[in-house]
């Protein structure tokens, strides 16, 4: 199992937090094959109707104010929220029900034996390594105006539901030119026509809400600009 370390946004110190790597996540359905790939003995079928009742009981017994104390997890019941006096009744607009779940005897018998390894924490933010000029054939020195460019980097794609998300040639004044159509828009490529362009020395700045999950977008936008200029010519 694979940890980070995170700058601590919670404390006023400064400090780090750990955080876990998840590079899967693990359904149902994968399960099962990994089960059949060991056991033969049952088939698929025959799995997920066992399953299925398992899962049945289980909702049954929740519904029924049941704890459940499991290999793999506890399951058991708290309300929250303030009752003004012993009379008062469960008001849903106040008061919570929530399911807590623990982990079980399998698992914890098991956590304190799982090896952990520190790795250095993953690119969160858009990298712009380089920017290719077909036209000219050259890398991070000129931009064609209105010809046909190539962007090279980490976390470049851009999606999201805010209207300035886009890439952007930025002259020296601050001025930003929208490129207006992109033939690959890819997390570590993107190919565009870029826009007319006056001459003059220009940065590249990306604002994008994509994240790795499709349709889930970032609150907020996330800017960032290379390092390097690229110079219009015509």
């Amino acid at each position: 199992m694979k940890y980070y370390l995170t700058e601590n946004m919670l404390t006023e110190e400064s400090n780090y937090s750990a955080r876990i790597l998840t590079e899967r996540t693990i359904n149902q359905e994968e399960l099962i094959e990994k089960m059949l790939r060991k056991r033969n003995l049952v088939s698929k079928t025959d799995i997920v109707a066992v399953l299925n009742s398992f899962y049945e009981e289980i909702i049954e017994s929740i519904e029924e104010g049941d704890n459940i104390n499991l290999p793999i997890v506890n399951i058991s019941y708290s309300i929250t929220g303030v009752f003004q006096t012993e009379e008062d009744s469960l008001n849903p607009d106040i008061h919570k029900l929530h399911v807590n779940l623990n982990s079980g005897k399998l698992i914890n018998e098991i956590k304190e034996d799982i090896p952990l390894q520190k790795i250095t924490a993953p690119i969160t933010s858009t990298v712009i390594n380089n920017c290719k000029d077909i036209t000219s054939q050259t890398t991070n020195t000129t931009i064609t105006s209105n010809g046909l460019f190539e962007l090279n980097g980490l976390r470049l794609k851009i999606e999201g539901d805010k209207e300035e998300i886009g890439l952007y040639f930025v002259a020296a004044d601050g001025t930003e030119t929208k490129v207006q159509y992109l033939a690959q828009n890819g997390y570590k490529k993107l190919i565009g026509q870029a826009p007319s362009l006056a001459a003059g020395a220009y940065k590249i700045r990306i604002k994008t809400q994509a994240t790795y999950t499709a349709g889930v977008y970032l609150k907020e936008v996330r800017i960032s600009e290379s390092s390097f200029t690229v110079t219009a010519v015509s």
